[in-house]
């Protein structure tokens, strides 16, 4: 990067750390526009969206007042209407300057340039773009009134462009997960999402009532019960466990994602009635509680006061009663059973 000094690489590395942390599309929107204010000064800046075979752009700009109300859809319903999108529809990619992308006297006598670019203070222009998913293109557009984009522009958005473009990627795939658990997740497990506020934005049902039995109701719908909400606000945050009627809630955040809940839930013993319709009798129950401590026979037959043959017959008959093979899995029958 012959263009760049010492001092534009360590600005370019911060913002690549900054955009690290971003745990949404959104979030990230906001943090990338306001990173590249920094590293290249510009009137104008804008966020342009476009989904292959589809119409209009998502098109944001910063200051939003900048640009006349309306007139970007106006004039620029879809990319082939504005060079510097077309320049990255097809593929996204370096940093091409306005007047590469078209001759400036065009430019000048385009209702582009008279309803858009020259009333928002856009006359020159800069973009990159980048692909977070497949068939998506995010053009990143900076504007300027009176100056030229220089070189060390160039680069510092060149260099700047892989990092925008895996926080982003990353941020999607993360937001699909997130998204997949919440809507199916695995058994005795339940995610919850919060927006920056700390409130509930998305939910499993089993995470609300869950909250609700461990922690009692919060004082307004859509807040975290008093205990959850304090230990949210406070770094490191380890699990929080809660054990109520038999049943252990661990809740932990989703690693990389501070607003976001896993919950998981267990028992803690069985529930005798749950044994009693799988036909166990009281001593076959005994030696199954006994075995959710320690595995080992030899220890159950000395918690127990029994010899290790009649563990191993009692045992013998928990298995063939719940049709499994191993205490393990005759522990874990019994759970399920008692759920």
């Amino acid at each position: 990067m012959p263009w760049l000094d010492e001092a534009d690489l360590q600005a370019v590395r911060g913002a690549s750390r900054v955009l690290e942390q971003a745990r949404s599309a959104a979030e990230l929107r906001r943090i990338v526009l306001s990173e590249l204010s920094a590293l290249v000064p510009a009137d104008v800046l804008s966020w342009n969206q476009l989904h292959a075979g589809a119409d209009p752009i998502e098109h944001e700009a910063v200051p939003h007042e900048a640009e006349p109300p309306g007139a970007f859809a106006q004039v620029a319903p879809n990319e082939a209407r504005h060079p510097l999108l077309h320049a990255h529809a097809a593929h996204p990619g370096p940093a091409v300057r306005l007047s590469d992308a078209v001759e400036p006297r065009a430019l000048q006598r385009s209702e582009l340039y008279a309803d858009l670019l020259h009333r928002s203070g856009a006359e020159y222009g800069m973009s990159i773009g980048v692909s977070p998913r497949v068939h998506e293109t995010v053009v990143l557009a900076l504007g300027r009134h009176e100056r030229q984009f220089s070189e060390r522009d160039r680069d510092v958005l060149d260099l700047t462009r892989p990092a925008i473009e895996g926080a982003l990627q990353g941020a999607e795939a993360r937001a699909r997960l997130v998204r997949a658990l919440a809507s199916a997740p695995p058994p005795g497990t339940a995610v919850m999402l919060l927006d920056r506020c700390g409130e509930i934005e998305h939910s499993s049902l089993e995470a609300e009532r869950w909250l609700a039995e461990h922690f009692g109701p919060a004082e307004h719908p859509g807040w975290l019960p008093e205990p959850v909400a304090s230990w949210l606000a406070l770094p490191p945050r380890p699990p929080i466990v809660s054990v109520r009627d038999g049943r252990r809630l661990t809740i932990r955040l989703l690693p990389g994602d501070p607003h976001a809940l896993l919950f998981e839930e267990a028992l803690e013993c069985f529930r005798p009635a749950a044994l009693q319709e799988l036909g166990l009798t009281a001593r076959e129950r005994e030696v199954l509680e006994a075995g959710r401590a320690t595995r080992a026979e030899t220890d159950i037959a000395g918690e127990l006061f029994l010899s290790p043959h009649a563990v191993w017959s009692r045992l013998e008959r928990v298995e063939q009663k719940l049709g499994v093979r191993t205490l393990a899995e005759a522990i874990l029958a019994a759970l399920q059973a008692s759920a």
